[in-house]
């Protein structure tokens, strides 16, 4: 049994059907990244495993405990959702900071929230200073020490987005998502994200599943990709299977396409 299983997920808006039985495997420690044009479910598909949309069908298993049913979660109520959607931090494309807050600030509310229900429950609590000291190691990992009193405005884009990664792994998630999480950066910013979630595989052995345009990132970063086509698993291999040994003429035109956008 693989760390995460996801089975057979259908999703669709109205008369649009988004993700038609999309499914993988993922090893503990393991990265996914998921490729694929435009309108092809990506998102979707991300937004769905983190429980932030309502699946028609299918499975998610994670370390051999069923979270997802899409037979019985429409019944879930509000309370066991956020618990099962803790299992998963996510990083969105836009940095969805709170601006009032500095970077400490942000890092540090998600953490005396889940401390508060923690004491609600009865369950023993980290003290405020614990809290402060987790925040401390978490700007250390996105190497923003030194811009811990800084507000969002005072940042660059790439520095909002490192703040945003810190804010996700506050709470310890299972699995680490992103939803490509530099399409709002400049090239330059973009290396400095992608150092930071490259660190984090090799240093932290976090697994992580990235939504992601940066195709020579996903080659030399991912043990799998996934390539959506039509809200299908159009392939899923290692890198070295889709980019080199690949037939599959959808992704060859997808690698294609990308390859000459690169060369304008």
């Amino acid at each position: 049994m693989a760390f995460l299983e996801v089975r057979e997920i259908y999703k669709s808006f109205g008369k649009s059907n988004i993700l038609n039985g999309v499914g993988f495997d993922l090893e503990n420690g393991e990265v996914l990244s998921i490729i694929g044009s435009s309108g092809n479910g990506k998102t979707t598909l991300l937004r769905c495993i983190n429980f932030l949309e309502t699946v028609d069908s299918g499975t998610v298993t994670l370390n051999g405990e069923l979270l997802l049913d899409g037979e019985s979660s429409k019944k879930e109520k509000e309370s066991e959702i956020r618990e099962k959607r803790l299992h998963f931090g996510l990083v969105f494309q836009q940095f969805n900071l709170f601006p009032q807050y500095t970077a400490f600030n942000n890092i540090k509310l998600p953490l005396e929230l889940m401390e508060k229900e923690r004491a609600k429950k009865g369950l023993k609590s980290l003290t405020d200073g614990d809290i402060d000291k987790e925040v401390h190691s978490l700007l250390k990992k996105v190497g923003l020490e030194a811009k811990k009193d800084l507000y969002p405005c005072q940042l660059s884009g790439g520095q909002q987005q490192r703040v945003a990664i810190a804010r996700a792994m506050a709470l310890k998630p299972d699995v680490l998502c992103f939803d490509e999480p530099t399409s709002a950066l400049d090239p330059e910013l973009t290396g400095e994200v992608l150092k930071v979630i490259r660190e984090l595989k090799e240093k932290e052995k976090i697994t992580m599943i990235i939504v992601t345009h940066e195709m020579e990132f996903a080659k030399n970063i991912s043990d799998k990709i996934l390539f959506l086509s039509r809200g299908t698993a159009g392939e899923i291999g290692t890198p070295k299977q889709l980019f080199e040994e690949s037939d599959n003429p959808e992704i060859r035109k997808f690698l294609k396409t990308y390859s000459e956008e690169q060369t304008i």
